[in-house]
Protein backbone atom coordinates (compact mmCIF):
# COMPACT_ATOMS: atom_id res chain seq x y z
CA UNK A 1 0.00 0.00 0.00
CA UNK A 2 1.41 3.23 -1.19
CA UNK A 3 0.62 4.73 1.87
CA UNK A 4 2.24 2.10 4.03
CA UNK A 5 5.40 2.75 2.06
CA UNK A 6 5.65 6.07 2.31
CA UNK A 7 4.61 6.07 6.43
CA UNK A 8 7.42 3.34 7.28
CA UNK A 9 9.87 6.23 5.64
CA UNK A 10 9.05 8.68 7.72
CA UNK A 11 11.38 9.41 10.23
CA UNK A 12 11.10 9.02 13.61
CA UNK A 13 9.30 12.43 15.02
CA UNK A 14 10.16 13.82 18.42
CA UNK A 15 6.89 12.61 20.74
CA UNK A 16 6.66 16.51 21.90
CA UNK A 17 5.48 17.32 18.33
CA UNK A 18 2.12 16.13 18.40
CA UNK A 19 -0.02 18.98 19.06
CA UNK A 20 -3.16 17.32 20.35
CA UNK A 21 -3.55 14.44 22.51
CA UNK A 22 -7.31 13.81 21.59
CA UNK A 23 -7.04 10.80 19.59
CA UNK A 24 -8.96 7.59 20.31
CA UNK A 25 -12.26 9.24 18.03
CA UNK A 26 -14.36 7.99 15.21
CA UNK A 27 -16.66 5.45 14.30
CA UNK A 28 -14.01 2.72 14.30
CA UNK A 29 -12.73 3.52 18.04
CA UNK A 30 -14.40 1.16 20.63
CA UNK A 31 -13.24 3.36 23.30
CA UNK A 32 -14.15 6.97 23.78
CA UNK A 33 -11.22 9.58 24.84
CA UNK A 34 -12.62 10.54 27.63
CA UNK A 35 -12.71 7.51 29.20
CA UNK A 36 -8.82 6.99 28.38
CA UNK A 37 -7.55 10.13 29.03
CA UNK A 38 -5.44 9.50 32.31
CA UNK A 39 -4.42 6.34 31.20
CA UNK A 40 -0.67 6.23 29.88
CA UNK A 41 0.41 5.65 26.38
CA UNK A 42 2.29 2.40 27.25
CA UNK A 43 -0.22 1.07 29.54
CA UNK A 44 -2.69 1.84 26.89
CA UNK A 45 -0.71 -0.22 24.52
CA UNK A 46 0.16 -2.86 26.31
CA UNK A 47 -3.51 -3.25 27.11
CA UNK A 48 -3.88 -3.92 23.62
CA UNK A 49 -0.93 -6.33 23.15
CA UNK A 50 -2.10 -8.65 25.71
CA UNK A 51 -5.39 -8.99 23.84
CA UNK A 52 -3.31 -9.91 20.42
CA UNK A 53 -6.15 -12.40 19.37
CA UNK A 54 -8.51 -9.75 19.93
CA UNK A 55 -6.53 -7.14 17.90
CA UNK A 56 -6.45 -9.52 14.69
CA UNK A 57 -9.69 -10.48 14.78
CA UNK A 58 -10.99 -7.00 15.55
CA UNK A 59 -10.62 -4.03 12.68
CA UNK A 60 -11.62 -1.46 15.54
CA UNK A 61 -8.97 -2.38 18.10
CA UNK A 62 -6.33 -3.43 15.58
CA UNK A 63 -6.43 0.23 13.91
CA UNK A 64 -7.01 1.63 17.86
CA UNK A 65 -3.36 -0.17 18.05
CA UNK A 66 -2.56 1.34 14.68
CA UNK A 67 -2.93 4.81 16.25
CA UNK A 68 -1.43 4.30 19.80
CA UNK A 69 1.94 2.88 18.36
CA UNK A 70 1.88 6.29 15.91
CA UNK A 71 1.14 8.60 19.39
CA UNK A 72 4.22 7.07 20.81
CA UNK A 73 6.34 7.79 17.62
CA UNK A 74 6.88 4.22 16.25
CA UNK A 75 5.94 4.99 12.55
CA UNK A 76 7.40 1.35 11.20
CA UNK A 77 5.35 -0.51 13.78
CA UNK A 78 1.85 1.76 12.71
CA UNK A 79 2.91 1.05 9.60
CA UNK A 80 2.96 -2.80 9.61
CA UNK A 81 -0.07 -2.83 11.30
CA UNK A 82 -1.88 -0.92 8.71
CA UNK A 83 -0.63 -3.10 6.07
CA UNK A 84 -1.62 -6.23 8.21
CA UNK A 85 -4.91 -4.54 8.63
CA UNK A 86 -5.72 -4.36 5.11
CA UNK A 87 -4.59 -7.69 4.17
CA UNK A 88 -6.80 -8.95 6.75
CA UNK A 89 -9.82 -6.57 5.67
CA UNK A 90 -9.58 -5.46 2.15
CA UNK A 91 -12.74 -3.57 1.76
CA UNK A 92 -12.50 -2.20 4.65
CA UNK A 93 -12.02 2.09 4.68
CA UNK A 94 -9.35 3.01 6.69
CA UNK A 95 -8.77 6.69 4.94
CA UNK A 96 -9.70 8.30 8.51
CA UNK A 97 -7.02 6.32 9.89
CA UNK A 98 -4.77 7.00 7.96
CA UNK A 99 -4.95 10.71 8.05
CA UNK A 100 -5.03 10.28 11.66
CA UNK A 101 -1.52 8.60 12.28
CA UNK A 102 -0.21 11.29 10.30
CA UNK A 103 -1.38 13.49 12.17
CA UNK A 104 -0.19 12.15 15.09
CA UNK A 105 3.35 11.67 13.26
CA UNK A 106 3.17 15.13 13.08
CA UNK A 107 3.32 14.86 8.93
CA UNK A 108 0.53 17.76 8.83
CA UNK A 109 0.68 18.28 5.33
CA UNK A 110 -0.04 14.94 4.54
CA UNK A 111 -2.87 14.37 6.95
CA UNK A 112 -4.55 17.34 5.92
CA UNK A 113 -4.52 16.37 2.57
CA UNK A 114 -5.67 12.91 3.87
CA UNK A 115 -8.30 14.26 5.68
CA UNK A 116 -9.89 16.64 2.78
CA UNK A 117 -10.12 13.11 0.94
CA UNK A 118 -12.04 11.63 3.85
CA UNK A 119 -13.76 14.93 3.68
CA UNK A 120 -14.77 14.58 0.23
CA UNK A 121 -17.06 11.58 0.70
CA UNK A 122 -18.46 12.67 4.18
CA UNK A 123 -18.55 16.43 4.16
CA UNK A 124 -19.83 16.44 7.91
CA UNK A 125 -17.48 14.30 9.43
CA UNK A 126 -17.26 15.71 12.83
CA UNK A 127 -13.74 14.48 13.64
CA UNK A 128 -12.11 14.92 10.01
CA UNK A 129 -13.09 19.10 10.04
CA UNK A 130 -11.55 19.18 13.82
CA UNK A 131 -8.27 17.17 12.79
CA UNK A 132 -7.66 19.21 9.30
CA UNK A 133 -8.27 22.23 11.24
CA UNK A 134 -5.88 21.61 13.60
CA UNK A 135 -3.09 20.05 11.10
CA UNK A 136 -4.00 23.46 8.97
CA UNK A 137 -3.09 25.94 11.91
CA UNK A 138 -0.38 23.58 13.10
CA UNK A 139 0.94 24.73 9.07
CA UNK A 140 -0.01 27.95 10.17
CA UNK A 141 -2.89 28.17 7.75
CA UNK A 142 -5.02 29.46 9.99
CA UNK A 143 -7.71 31.01 7.93
CA UNK A 144 -8.06 27.13 6.91
CA UNK A 145 -8.27 26.43 9.83
CA UNK A 146 -10.73 28.57 11.39
CA UNK A 147 -13.18 27.69 8.23
CA UNK A 148 -13.06 23.95 9.31
CA UNK A 149 -13.89 24.96 12.89
CA UNK A 150 -16.84 27.34 11.80
CA UNK A 151 -18.44 24.48 10.23
CA UNK A 152 -17.44 21.90 12.67
CA UNK A 153 -18.94 24.27 15.74
CA UNK A 154 -21.90 24.54 13.62
CA UNK A 155 -22.28 20.73 13.44
CA UNK A 156 -22.86 20.27 17.21
CA UNK A 157 -24.67 22.04 20.31
CA UNK A 158 -23.25 20.68 22.82
CA UNK A 159 -19.73 21.26 22.52
CA UNK A 160 -17.03 21.95 25.59
CA UNK A 161 -15.12 25.39 26.04
CA UNK A 162 -12.32 24.59 24.59
CA UNK A 163 -13.30 24.50 21.12
CA UNK A 164 -14.87 27.49 21.29
CA UNK A 165 -11.13 28.98 23.25
CA UNK A 166 -8.84 27.30 20.23
CA UNK A 167 -11.50 29.30 17.84
CA UNK A 168 -10.50 32.46 19.64
CA UNK A 169 -7.29 31.99 20.14
CA UNK A 170 -6.72 31.77 16.06
CA UNK A 171 -8.88 34.62 15.23
CA UNK A 172 -7.17 36.71 17.90
CA UNK A 173 -3.66 35.50 16.09
CA UNK A 174 -5.09 35.66 12.78
CA UNK A 175 -5.87 39.18 12.82
CA UNK A 176 -5.95 42.73 14.09
CA UNK A 177 -9.73 42.91 13.99
CA UNK A 178 -10.15 39.28 15.16
CA UNK A 179 -10.92 40.44 18.98
CA UNK A 180 -14.04 41.20 18.14
CA UNK A 181 -15.04 38.37 16.38
CA UNK A 182 -13.75 36.07 19.13
CA UNK A 183 -15.84 38.20 21.79
CA UNK A 184 -18.78 38.22 19.54
CA UNK A 185 -18.42 34.23 19.62
CA UNK A 186 -17.80 33.95 23.35
CA UNK A 187 -21.35 35.99 23.69
CA UNK A 188 -23.08 34.12 21.21
CA UNK A 189 -21.70 30.83 23.11
CA UNK A 190 -22.72 32.24 26.46
CA UNK A 191 -25.99 33.41 25.17
CA UNK A 192 -26.46 29.51 24.54
CA UNK A 193 -25.17 27.81 27.69
CA UNK A 194 -24.86 30.17 29.95
CA UNK A 195 -21.99 32.81 31.39
CA UNK A 196 -19.17 29.69 32.02
CA UNK A 197 -16.51 31.07 34.02
CA UNK A 198 -13.59 29.96 31.37
CA UNK A 199 -15.57 31.70 28.55
CA UNK A 200 -16.37 34.80 30.79
CA UNK A 201 -12.54 35.30 31.81
CA UNK A 202 -11.36 35.31 28.48
CA UNK A 203 -13.70 38.11 27.36
CA UNK A 204 -12.78 39.77 30.02
CA UNK A 205 -9.34 38.92 28.85
CA UNK A 206 -9.85 40.68 25.47
CA UNK A 207 -11.86 43.29 26.58
CA UNK A 208 -8.83 44.66 28.24
CA UNK A 209 -6.54 43.87 25.29
CA UNK A 210 -8.30 45.90 22.91
CA UNK A 211 -8.22 48.69 26.00
CA UNK A 212 -12.17 48.72 26.94
CA UNK A 213 -11.42 48.42 30.22
CA UNK A 214 -15.16 49.91 31.18
CA UNK A 215 -16.50 46.58 28.98
CA UNK A 216 -14.42 44.58 30.94
CA UNK A 217 -15.52 45.74 34.41
CA UNK A 218 -18.84 45.22 33.71
CA UNK A 219 -18.49 41.62 32.33
CA UNK A 220 -16.71 41.08 35.99
CA UNK A 221 -20.55 41.26 37.30
CA UNK A 222 -21.43 38.64 35.05
CA UNK A 223 -19.31 35.77 37.00
CA UNK A 224 -21.64 33.48 39.45
CA UNK A 225 -22.08 34.65 43.41
CA UNK A 226 -19.87 32.06 44.28
CA UNK A 227 -17.13 33.30 42.25
CA UNK A 228 -17.65 36.90 43.01
CA UNK A 229 -17.46 35.53 47.12
CA UNK A 230 -13.18 34.44 46.50
CA UNK A 231 -10.31 37.12 47.12
CA UNK A 232 -8.93 36.47 43.62
CA UNK A 233 -12.26 37.70 41.90
CA UNK A 234 -12.16 40.81 44.26
CA UNK A 235 -8.32 41.04 43.30
CA UNK A 236 -9.20 41.04 39.32
CA UNK A 237 -11.52 43.71 39.63
CA UNK A 238 -9.42 45.56 41.66
CA UNK A 239 -7.06 45.69 38.77
CA UNK A 240 -9.66 46.53 36.47
CA UNK A 241 -10.75 49.25 38.52
CA UNK A 242 -7.02 50.61 38.85
CA UNK A 243 -6.57 50.56 34.64
CA UNK A 244 -9.50 52.51 34.53
CA UNK A 245 -8.39 54.83 37.04
CA UNK A 246 -10.56 54.63 40.05
CA UNK A 247 -8.21 54.65 42.34
CA UNK A 248 -10.71 54.78 45.94
CA UNK A 249 -12.78 51.81 44.55
CA UNK A 250 -9.70 49.72 43.83
CA UNK A 251 -8.28 50.32 47.13
CA UNK A 252 -11.75 49.19 48.66
CA UNK A 253 -11.36 46.10 46.67
CA UNK A 254 -7.84 45.38 47.31
CA UNK A 255 -8.99 45.49 51.37
CA UNK A 256 -11.86 43.34 50.95
CA UNK A 257 -9.45 40.56 49.56
CA UNK A 258 -6.82 41.29 51.88
CA UNK A 259 -8.78 40.38 55.05
CA UNK A 260 -10.86 38.15 53.70
CA UNK A 261 -7.37 36.34 52.22
CA UNK A 262 -5.69 36.39 56.17
CA UNK A 263 -8.65 34.36 57.47
CA UNK A 264 -8.13 31.59 54.79
CA UNK A 265 -5.79 28.54 54.93
CA UNK A 266 -2.49 29.13 52.81
CA UNK A 267 -2.39 27.55 49.68
CA UNK A 268 -0.13 28.13 46.68
CA UNK A 269 -2.72 29.56 44.60
CA UNK A 270 -3.61 31.97 47.51
CA UNK A 271 -0.41 33.12 48.16
CA UNK A 272 -0.23 33.67 44.54
CA UNK A 273 -3.08 35.90 44.93
CA UNK A 274 -1.45 37.60 48.10
CA UNK A 275 1.58 38.88 46.06
CA UNK A 276 -1.05 40.08 43.77
CA UNK A 277 -2.77 42.00 46.44
CA UNK A 278 0.26 43.73 47.86
CA UNK A 279 1.38 44.78 44.60
CA UNK A 280 -1.64 46.23 43.85
CA UNK A 281 -1.59 47.87 47.42
CA UNK A 282 1.57 49.80 46.09
CA UNK A 283 0.40 50.31 43.21
CA UNK A 284 -2.90 51.94 44.17
CA UNK A 285 -0.99 54.03 47.12
CA UNK A 286 1.56 55.41 44.72
CA UNK A 287 -0.94 56.43 42.38
CA UNK A 288 -3.08 58.73 44.96
CA UNK A 289 0.27 61.25 44.64
CA UNK A 290 1.81 60.51 41.35
CA UNK A 291 2.30 62.50 38.06
CA UNK A 292 0.39 61.78 34.64
CA UNK A 293 2.93 60.18 33.41
CA UNK A 294 3.70 58.08 36.63
CA UNK A 295 0.48 57.01 36.38
CA UNK A 296 1.11 55.90 32.80
CA UNK A 297 3.63 53.83 33.86
CA UNK A 298 2.07 52.53 36.87
CA UNK A 299 -1.38 51.43 34.65
CA UNK A 300 1.35 49.60 31.96
CA UNK A 301 2.77 47.98 35.27
CA UNK A 302 -0.69 46.77 36.10
CA UNK A 303 -1.71 45.46 33.43
CA UNK A 304 1.74 43.50 33.36
CA UNK A 305 0.93 41.85 36.26
CA UNK A 306 -2.64 41.09 34.88
CA UNK A 307 -1.75 39.40 32.10
CA UNK A 308 0.85 36.72 33.81
CA UNK A 309 -1.46 36.16 36.63
CA UNK A 310 -5.19 36.14 35.03
CA UNK A 311 -7.52 33.14 35.03
CA UNK A 312 -7.15 30.17 31.93
CA UNK A 313 -8.98 27.33 31.45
Amino acid sequence: MIFAQRLAMLPRPVLGYCVMWWVLVGALLVVSLESRADASLTNRLKALESRQIAVYSDPPLALQQAVLMAKKGDAEAASRLLQQITARWPDLDIGFHEALILFELGQFGGARDQFSTVLEADPSSFWSLYYRAQSAAALGQLNRAMADYRRLLSLRSDLSPGYYLTMTDWLVAGDKEGIAEAISLLDQRMEEVGALSVLLQRSIDLEVARGNISAAIDRTALFGARIKATPEWKTGLAQLLFQQGRYPEAAAYVQLAREQIASMKPTPARRETLRQIVVLDSLVSTARSATKEDLRLLRVVSNTQRDTHDIRP
